[in-house]
C-alpha cells in the first residue's frame, strides 16, 4: 500500500477512536448527571416532606392546646352554669308549654262558635286567665357549650378553624356572667289540664248544639233508642201526619212520637194502636223545626194550653227542637225524661 493512503487510514482510525472514546466519556458523564440530579430531587421531596409532616405536627399539637385550654374553661363553665342552665332552660319550656295550650283553646274561642251551654265559654275564659296570671317571664338562657375533641387525621385548613374557634369560644366563656339566683321551675301542669278540660267541654257543647239544630229523624231516633223506657217511636210523613206541619212553612221538618213505658196506657183514649195516631199521650214527641224562632213560637203556643183541659204536656226548646212528653206523666217524670232525651241529642260520640 502507497504510504500516502496509509497514513490517511491510519489518521482516520484514529480520529473514530477518539470520537467514540469522546461519546463515551460524554454519556458517562450525562449519566452521572442525571443520577446526581435524581437524588438531589429525591433529596428536595424527602425535605418538603419533613417540613410539611413538622408543619402538620406543629397543626395538631397548636390545635390540642387551644382545645385542651378550652375544655377546661367548659368544665368549669358547667360547674358553675349548670344547674342554671338546665333550670332556666325548664322555665321555658314549661312556658312554651303552657303557651301551646292555651294558644289553642283561644284559636277555638276565637271562631265564635255559639255553644249549648254558654257556661262552658266562660270556664273556659277563665281558666285561660288564670294561667296567664300564674305563667312566669322567661329567665335569660345562658350560652350552652361542650367538650370537643381533636382529630388527628383532620385537615391543616380544618384544624386551624378548630384552634381558632377554641380560642374564640375560650374568651367567650370567660366573659359570660352567670346569675346568682337559679329560677325556680314553674309546674303548670293543674293549669294546663284545666284548660283542655274546659277546651273539650266547651268544642263538645260546640258540636252538642249542632247535633240538636235541625237533625235528621235518623239521628233522633238512633239517640232515642239509648233511652231505656222509651220502647217504640216512628217517625211522621206528609201522608201520615195529625198534625198536618211537616215541611209547610214554618212547620216542623220531622217530628217522631215515641212510646214511654212510665205511662200507664189504661188511662189512654187509644183509637189506632199505633206510636203516631196516639200522640204524645203515649210518651211524648221530638219536633224539629229549621231555625230556633220557629221552635219556640210552637211551644208558645203549645203553652196558651198549660193548665187547661187541652194541655198536652211538657214542651221545651233545644237548639232547633221542641222535646214533648205526655201529660201522663207526672211532673218529676216529666223532667227527668226530658233531660234525658236532651242527653242523649247533646252526647258526643
Amino acid at each position: 500500500m502507497p504510504v500516502k493512503k496509509q497514513a490517511t487510514s491510519i489518521c482516520r482510525n484514529i480520529f473514530i477512536d477518539n470520537t467514540i472514546k469522546h461519546d463515551i466519556i460524554k454519556y458517562n458523564i450525562i449519566k452521572e448527571w442525571g443520577w446526581t440530579m435524581k437524588k438531589i430531587l429525591l433529596t428536595i421531596v424527602i425535605a418538603m416532606t419533613m417540613i410539611s409532616l413538622t408543619a402538620c405536627g406543629n397543626a395538631v399539637d397548636n390545635t390540642k392546646k387551644a382545645v385542651e385550654t378550652y375544655n377546661e374553661a367548659v368544665k368549669t363553665y358547667n360547674e358553675q352554669a349548670g344547674e342554671y342552665i338546665t333550670a332556666s332552660q325548664a322555665t321555658v319550656d314549661a312556658n312554651e308549654e303552657l303557651n301551646s295550650a292555651m294558644t289553642a283553646a283561644q284559636e277555638v274561642i276565637n271562631k265564635g262558635e255559639e255553644p249549648f251551654d254558654e257556661e262552658t265559654l266562660a270556664t273556659l275564659k277563665a281558666a285561660i286567665s288564670t294561667a296567664s296570671e300564674k305563667q312566669i317571664a322567661d329567665p335569660e338562657l345562658l350560652p350552652v357549650y361542650e367538650e370537643v375533641t381533636v382529630d388527628e387525621n383532620a385537615s391543616k385548613e380544618d384544624l386551624k378553624a378548630m384552634k381558632e374557634k377554641a380560642e374564640s369560644d375560650t374568651k367567650a366563656i370567660q366573659e359570660v356572667a352567670v346569675p346568682d339566683e337559679i329560677p325556680e321551675v314553674p309546674n303548670y301542669s293543674e293549669n294546663i289540664t284545666a284548660i283542655n278540660e274546659a277546651k273539650k267541654a266547651y268544642e263538645d257543647s260546640i258540636q252538642g248544639l249542632k247535633q240538636i239544630t235541625a237533625p235528621t229523624d235518623d239521628f233522633v231516633m238512633d239517640r232515642l233508642k239509648n233511652i231505656e223506657t222509651i220502647a217504640e217511636m216512628a217517625p211522621v210523613t206528609e201522608d201520615h201526619d195529625p198534625n198536618g206541619q211537616l215541611n209547610k212553612q214554618g212547620g216542623y221538618i220531622g217530628c217522631i212520637y215515641f212510646r214511654d213505658t212510665q205511662v200507664d196506657r189504661s188511662k189512654l183514649y187509644i183509637e189506632k194502636d199505633n206510636v203516631i195516631d196516639i200522640g204524645t199521650d203515649g210518651g211524648g214527641a221530638i219536633e224539629v223545626y229549621t231555625t230556633k224562632e220557629e221552635a219556640t213560637s210552637r211551644s208558645d203556643y203549645l203553652g196558651t194550653f198549660d193548665s187547661t183541659g187541652f194541655a198536652s204536656g211538657s214542651h221545651y226548646v233545644y237548639g232547633t227542637l221542641v222535646i214533648r212528653t205526655s201529660n201522663y206523666l207526672n211532673g218529676t217524670q216529666q223532667k227527668e225524661l226530658t233531660q234525658k232525651i236532651l242527653d242523649e241529642l247533646i252526647k258526643v260520640k
